[in-house]
């Protein structure tokens, strides 16, 4: 087990409710909620999804939604929140970049995962969301793009890294950098043309 992976476990261990986790959010990100506007159905993966408040909004808003996270102590706090707001949704415990899946995904959403992988995991990621992400379907990310004054903290790139990365396939349609503190952007990419 990684560093990594023991500190994302011991912090769900610990948390009594999810207050207790500091990235936790009880809102949906912005650039989620204008691309559920923009489609609203089919099928939906949130990529580490947590405490499930992501998962449960792209429920209450017509999709079906498969929710993955490799931490398992994380999935409880998920199926509480969907229980709670009477919606169904597959909590899946799971590495992302070896999670298997059938059919293709109208929106994607990755809040808080991509910036964690090494260079190697990068393209195997992308090679799956492509894989999964349907013509058409939108790609939700927020990404830390920077560490903290030490170098500690995610692998963050800068928006026209991120943009290369998924080009061609998949194009930017919208991009903010949040202002609450927090050294997050987010991207709504589209995958197929833009007319």
């Amino acid at each position: 087990m990684t560093n990594f992976e023991f500190y994302y476990k011991l912090t769900y261990r610990r948390a009594k409710d999810e207050t207790r986790i500091h990235w936790h959010r009880d809102d949906p990100p912005r650039l989620l909620t204008e691309a559920v506007k923009a489609g609203g159905h089919g099928r939906a993966l949130d990529i580490g999804c947590g405490t499930g408040v992501n998962s449960v909004y792209m429920a209450q808003h017509g999709y079906s939604v498969t929710a993955v996270d490799f931490v398992p102590q994380a999935l409880p706090f998920g199926i509480r929140r969907a229980e709670r707001e009477g919606v169904k949704i597959e909590f899946v415990a799971a590495d992302i970049t070896k999670f298997e899946t059938a059919g293709n995904f109208d929106l994607i959403l990755d809040f808080g995962c991509f910036h964690g992988f090494n260079e190697k995991d990068r393209l195997l990621y992308r090679d799956k969301l492509l894989s999964w992400l349907a013509e058409g379907g939108q790609y939700v990310l927020g990404h830390f793009y920077r560490s903290d004054a030490f170098g500690i903290g995610p692998r963050g790139r800068k928006k026209e890294e991120i943009e290369n990365f998924f080009a061609p396939e998949l194009k930017l349609e919208n991009f903010i950098l949040e202002t609450d503190g927090k050294a997050i952007s987010q991207y709504r990419f589209r995958r197929g043309m833009l007319e």
